[in-house]
């Protein structure tokens, strides 16, 4: 089954995915809140994202959450407002959650991502 990419277009790692799909010709798509509001403005068109009816960043969180097979977070730092109500809600209707700190990574590593993605696709 083919890979999915699943994003809100917010900044940061949710436009890095993005960005990867489109230039990895993977299927992608998500939810961004009506408006496409984001931390830096707008979300750019060029990601075709559909708008939920609410400017409310968990609304589009949580239909991103269920549209999903499985949610891939990657922290630079500590947990965060948005990532961990995102990581409470996948738990919450039962959604696999893999969380990989970015810091320490090692090749081991990555195959065990590309493993679990492959699992949850």
């Amino acid at each position: 089954m083919p890979i999915t990419i699943i994003s809100g277009g917010q900044t940061g790692v949710d436009r890095a995915a993005l960005d990867a799909a489109i230039a990895s010709g993977l299927e992608y798509g998500g939810w961004c809140p009506k408006g496409r509001l984001a931390e830096d403005g707008t979300i750019p068109f060029c990601y075709q994202l559909r708008e939920t009816s609410s400017t409310a960043y968990r609304t589009r969180t949580s239909r991103n959450v269920r549209d999903s097979d499985g949610t891939l977070v990657l922290l630079r730092d500590r947990l965060r407002g948005g990532t961990r109500y995102t990581i409470r809600y996948a738990e919450k209707i039962g959604r696999p959650v893999l969380i990989v700190r970015l810091s320490g990574l090692q090749d081991q590593d990555i195959e065990s991502i590309i493993k679990w993605l492959q699992e949850h696709a």
